[in-house]
Order: structure tokens, then C-alpha cells, then sequence
């Protein structure tokens, strides 16, 4: 009984699905084909502005990387300077930043695009990365290094 309640409720709700599939008129058939044109140019849009703004990321990420491996030159020659247990505890701290600079160049070369939500959140974390590895540099003397004795 069960069995063929349900079967004849199935039946009933597909043929009134094919009904009213069937009354649908062209307008309809036409304005749905519009929306779909619309959203897939909207896409297309939207996929190019964010291509954009990687690539000009990108760019503006290359010359911080840039500006970054020119400060560690610097510092690697300040440290030539001095004693050999402070000149060896600073190598090893700056062979931390420079790989930490060579992994931020792979992550922001190898970034795909996926959407726009991923996108602003790896921004954001490229972004604290790259600052954090600024402040070690900037701040590279002023840790006590030094006291090394």
C-alpha cells in the first residue's frame, strides 16, 4: 500500500513538473538565455579585474622582493666586519631571511588564481609576511646579537 501511494505521489509530481515545463512560453526560454549571456560576461569581467590586480601585485611584490635582497646585501657586508662568533650567529640569521625572501618570491610567482575570496585572504597573509620580514631587517642590529661572549 505504502509502495503504491508512493509511486502514484512520484508519478503525480513529475508529470506536474513536465506540465508546467511544457507551458513555459519563448519569452521565458529567451530571458533565461539573456541572464545566462549576462552572468557568463559578468564572470569573464570579474576574472579579468582580478587578473589585473595579480598581475600589478605581483609587480609591486617583485620590487619589495628586490629591495629586500638589496638589504640583505648590505647587512651580509656590515657583518663581515665582525667578531667571529657574532659574525656566525648573524650569518645564520640572515640565511633565515634570505630564504624566507626566496619562498615570499615562489608563493607570490606560483600564486593561480582561484577566486576572489582566496584572493584578498592571500594577499593579506603575503602581505603580514612581507612586513614581518621588513621589521627583521629593518630591526636586524637592534636585536642582541652581539652579547655573544
Amino acid at each position: 500500500m505504502k509502495k503504491s501511494i508512493f509511486i502514484i505521489t512520484t508519478f503525480t509530481i513529475m508529470f506536474a513538473f513536465i506540465a508546467q515545463s511544457c507551458d513555459r512560453s519563448a519569452s521565458d526560454m529567451e530571458r533565461a538565455q539573456t541572464s545566462v549571456i549576462e552572468a557568463e560576461r559578468d564572470l569573464d569581467i570579474a576574472q579579468s579585474e582580478i587578473e589585473a590586480e595579480v598581475r600589478i601585485y605581483r609587480q609591486e611584490k617583485a620590487n619589495s622582493i628586490r629591495e629586500n635582497n638589496l638589504a640583505i646585501a648590505g647587512i651580509k657586508e656590515k657583518i663581515q666586519h665582525e667578531d667571529a662568533d657574532v659574525k656566525a650567529a648573524n650569518e645564520v640569521r640572515i640565511t633565515d631571511l634570505e630564504r624566507t625572501n626566496r619562498d615570499l618570491k615562489r608563493q607570490i610567482d606560483n600564486y593561480s588564481i582561484t577566486n576572489r575570496d582566496h584572493w584578498d585572504e592571500f594577499k593579506v597573509e603575503f602581505r603580514n609576511s612581507m612586513d614581518d620580514l621588513g621589521n627583521s631587517l629593518d630591526d636586524f642590529f637592534t636585536r642582541s646579537t652581539t652579547s655573544i661572549n
